[in-house]
């Protein structure tokens, strides 16, 4: 999975959350629709939403939805739609593994906590 191009720059920086706030407005925009709507969502919109929930929730890996905690439960839907849309080959690796937005939220807590 390539991550950065030669300079080091991200691939996607537009899904990249420039903080909390940011990151939150974007997953509650989409926190609450049923998966229906969320199966309507443009691609771009989806994937804003999901590397703000991946921003948000940097020690969560994709691959193991199945055990992330109670807490994160109301972003399943988004969760399932993603991966839905990337086995049906619509969403690439690197939209669906967000190691940029991860990333980003470590560098950004290394700058706050300083």
């Amino acid at each position: 999975m390539m991550i950065a191009d030669d300079n080091n720059e991200p691939l996607h920086p537009d899904l990249i959350p420039r903080d909390h706030a940011e990151a939150m407005r974007r997953f509650e925009a989409v926190r609450s629709l049923d998966h229906v709507a969320l199966a309507e969502l443009e691609k771009q919109d989806l994937l804003l939403a999901w590397w703000s929930f991946c921003w948000l929730e940097a020690a969560l890996h994709p691959d193991d939805v199945e055990v992330w905690p109670e807490e994160v439960a109301d972003a399943l839907p988004l969760a399932a739609e993603t991966f839905r849309r990337y086995e049906a080959g619509e969403i690439e690796d690197g939209e669906y593994y967000p190691a940029e937005a991860v990333r980003h939220r470590i560098l950004h807590e290394r700058v706050k906590g300083s």
